[in-house]
């Protein structure tokens, strides 16, 4: 059985995971998702039907995210739809980094950026909507966590939404099998391992394995989309201040277990990542 390492990161360990805490403030009302349309031999496009009319408006989805670029509000959804069925035809986390939007193919990467304070992350768009506003996108809770949004309920943040290039779109749509995979292989634990990951859990204890923190965003990108094409799941890029300088961290987590960290260290380590940082996090 491996130690956990227990590794503070200096001046940037309190701004870059004080995102990781679970917030405790009223979620704002949430867009429900939308069935997936139906084609006419019965099959579902789960969403990527060229137009689709709801409440009486009709709205065009894009052929492709290639060049998408638009600044808007964006809100965010949670608890009330944790599990519930997206439009892509997915079952929606609220703790992964995954967003709704009215016009883009399903499903699709896009980064976006809180122009309030200029953090970053790159979702999976896997929803339709928001419906209920005008608000350009709608995040996931721990995508908006990320981005230092606010959590009082109704308020947004002002946004840039851009699509990835087609290189790296295309390395973490073929990571989603593996991801798929690993979902799948998560969902046949045993009763044991779910007994020790609730209780974990129930400690308030979490940690994340930080892969490497980065000057340059790009960097972070590169990294970003490395690790999630080889599936390695809960991958996510986070943003802060270190000494002046905007910093770009790369890590997986939350991890519960430390058969869920040996996991993520030997799957780095197989791709010759080793020079990576355990940390614990209290919530």
């Amino acid at each position: 059985m491996k130690t956990i390492q227990r590794v503070l990161l200096g001046g940037l360990t309190v701004s870059l995971l004080a995102g990781c805490s679970v917030l405790k403030t009223d979620e704002p009302s949430a867009t429900r998702s939308i069935p997936p349309l139906k084609l006419s031999h019965g099959e579902s496009s789960c969403g990527n039907e060229a137009s689709y009319t709801l409440n009486g408006k009709t709205y065009q989805v894009l052929s492709s995210v290639s060049g998408y670029q638009e600044e808007g509000r964006a809100s965010w959804y949670g608890a009330k739809l944790q599990g519930s069925k997206t439009a892509g035809c997915e079952t929606f986390d609220m703790n992964s980094f995954s967003a709704a939007h009215r016009s883009l193919p399903l499903p699709s990467f896009v980064r976006v950026t809180n122009l309030e304070n200029q953090k970053t992350v790159i979702v999976r768009v896997n929803d339709r909507g928001p419906f209920e506003t005008d608000d350009l996108i709608q995040l996931s809770f721990a995508a908006a966590n990320a981005l230092g949004m606010s959590t009082k309920a109704g308020e947004t943040a002002q946004v840039r939404v851009q699509a990835l290039d087609k290189q790296q779109n295309a390395a973490l749509e073929a990571g989603q099998s593996k991801l798929a995979e690993h979902a799948r292989v998560r969902a046949k634990q045993t009763p044991e391992q779910v007994q020790a990951e609730q209780a974990a859990k129930a400690t308030g204890k979490s940690f994340y394995v930080v892969v490497n923190n980065f000057a340059e965003q790009d960097e972070a990108l590169e990294m970003f989309v490395r690790l999630t094409s080889v599936g390695l799941a809960k991958t996510e890029m986070a943003t802060a201040m270190q000494e002046g300088k905007q910093m770009h961290q790369v890590r997986i987590g939350p991890l519960y277990t430390q058969d869920q960290i040996d996991t993520v260290k030997d799957a780095l380590e197989s791709n010759g990542l080793a020079t990576f940082r355990v940390v614990e996090i209290h919530q």
